[in-house]
């Protein structure tokens, strides 16, 4: 029995009870002769079923909300700066590969981002930029490409060449491909984005010197054709200790305020974070055949935001107007719970998306029903 059975056949019980409690009420010739208790009981199940209605409703308009909305709490601001970059990208008329740095910890969802960003942001930003005859070319089929990062790469110089090896298996299915011969294929199939997904570990030993490698295989990559759109996303991922308390958290500033040591992890991503801060500071100067962006740092979600999108016009088609300020409640709820437990009034997008996802599907009782 799934769970909208078991409302259900909760219903039908509720239902059956109202039926006896109305064959007693006809027994009495005045209704002031109705007992108290009756009464009460009475309007506690149609209360319950008012209750567990709206339960068995939301949960049916769960099974149909889209897998992404959940995650589109708040990204905006890097899909603005994202736009900014893409804008000189179409208006240029010798095109040059985007390259656009996308950074934050491992619980920001940045493969749902970057899902996100295929299937959502470039299509609109594309028909934002684009004019009404060449717009269907960027938008209708956006090629995407995994560019794996080379494991175990010790001597710099070789980290072009296992690149150039690895994006020549993934696209034309031999390695020992010219770049010339990837580019004319990808100038073939219309837009294209190929990522690549770097964690704190494979970048500990050099950061800055691995990132500019990176950015100096794209710099000498071959010019583009006419109108051709080629976007790099460089993922880099801050690997951090999970959940701490409030304690745990308290604990470990003593600690690292006592000692002045900051954390392997920790150390290593403020390294990174630097090297990526200047990179952006200097807006790629050195790389002049390609466009350089960096994103703003994907971060936790404050619940102003969470309210603002629970308000949408994109909740509304999944959650009935009428009943907003029931989600807003669980919202508040949610937030401060997750402050009592973590000390912090801002939410992991990891954390977040999945319990939106289950308030909408009504998997989390709204707090006001009685159920």
């Amino acid at each position: 029995m799934d769970e909208i059975e078991s409302i259900e056949k909760q219903i039908e019980n509720t239902e059956e009870s109202l039926r006896l409690i109305e064959v007693r009420k006809s027994k009495f010739v005045l209704d002031t002769d109705i007992p108290l208790e009756l009464i009460r009981n009475e309007r506690a199940l149609k209360a319950k079923l008012t209750g567990l209605n709206g339960h068995r409703d939301r949960l049916q308009k769960g099974r149909d909300i889209p897998p992404l909305l959940p995650y589109f709490v708040n990204r905006d601001y890097q899909e603005f700066k994202l736009g900014e970059a893409l804008k000189i990208l179409l208006n240029n008329p010798s095109p040059k590969p985007l390259l656009c740095i996308i950074h934050g910890d491992q619980f920001q969802c940045h493969d749902t981002f970057f899902e996100s960003l295929i299937k959502v942001s470039l299509p609109k930003i594309f028909k934002q930029n684009t004019n009404t005859t060449t717009s269907d070319y960027y938008t209708e089929s956006i090629g995407k490409y995994e560019l794996k990062w080379p494991p175990r790469i010790t001597i710099l110089e070789e980290l072009k060449n296992m690149l150039k090896y690895n994006l020549a298996n993934q696209i034309l299915d031999y390695g020992l491909a010219s770049k010339e011969d990837i580019n004319k294929h990808l100038a073939s199939i219309g837009p294209v984005v190929i990522h690549t997904h770097l964690l704190t570990n494979d970048l500990q030993e050099n950061s800055s010197g691995i990132i500019e490698n990176f950015l100096e295989f794209w710099q000498d990559w071959p010019e583009l054709n006419p109108n051709q759109c080629l976007i790099i996303c460089l993922f880099i991922k801050y690997q951090v200790k999970q959940n701490q308390s409030y304690f745990q958290k308290l604990w470990n500033w003593i600690f690292k305020s006592l000692l002045k040591k900051n954390s392997g992890f920790e150390s290593g991503n403020s390294s990174i974070q630097k090297s990526i801060e200047d990179l952006s500071s200097s807006n790629f100067t050195k790389f002049d055949r390609i466009i350089g962006v960096v994103l703003p740092k994907l971060q936790g979600i404050g619940q102003t935001e969470v309210e603002s999108w629970a308000r949408s016009e994109a909740v509304k088609n999944y959650w009935d107007e009428e009943n907003i300020q029931y989600l807003i409640h669980t919202i508040e709820d949610m937030f401060e719970k997750w402050e009592k437990k973590q000390a912090s009034n801002t939410m992991p997008m990891s954390h977040l998306a999945q319990n939106l996802s289950d308030i909408l599907q009504g998997k989390i009782t709204i707090k006001g029903d009685i159920a």
